[in-house]
């Protein structure tokens, strides 16, 4: 399909970054993504975005964002496989302090003042992750992907 090879391709690189931005300066990206999907779809201007998206079986701009930052989780936590780089950006409550807790195996949300720090991949992986209903977080890969997709 021209939309996946040429936009989705696109719109998914780099997403867990320039998702974070203001949605402000993501709005135009939306609106142009959403006629793309009109035209390519031949429908008419006043369809539902949401029905543009599920024809497509794919996820408007803020959902794709998240969507990506919960497989980033779901990676770092299962398997490791992120640059060093990365080693310390998120750690299980357990490591912040010996309270035996629910929470004691989740990721500690850092908090922030400012709405650029809420906006970070530092807060809000665990803020998603943490939001996951607990079947989830012990899925292999494929079936994690299937069913967080589905949640959107």
């Amino acid at each position: 399909m021209i939309y996946f090879a040429f936009v989705y391709s696109q719109l998914s690189y780099g997403i867990k970054i320039y998702g974070n931005t203001h949605s402000t300066y993501l709005n135009s990206l939306m609106v142009l993504n959403n006629k793309l999907l009109r035209i390519l779809q031949n429908v008419a201007r006043d369809t539902h975005v949401i029905d543009l998206y599920y024809n497509y079986n794919t996820l408007a701009l803020p959902d794709l964002h998240k969507y990506y930052i919960l497989l980033f989780m779901h990676r770092f936590f299962h398997h490791k496989e992120l640059p060093h780089i990365f080693s310390t950006y998120f750690v299980q409550n357990a490591e912040i302090h010996s309270h035996n807790t629910r929470t004691k195996e989740e990721p500690h949300v850092k908090l922030f003042s400012s709405t650029f720090g809420q906006r970070s991949i530092k807060y809000k992986g665990p803020h998603l992750w943490s939001s996951l209903p607990e079947q989830f977080i012990s899925f292999s890969s494929t079936i994690f992907h299937l069913e967080i997709f589905g949640q959107f």
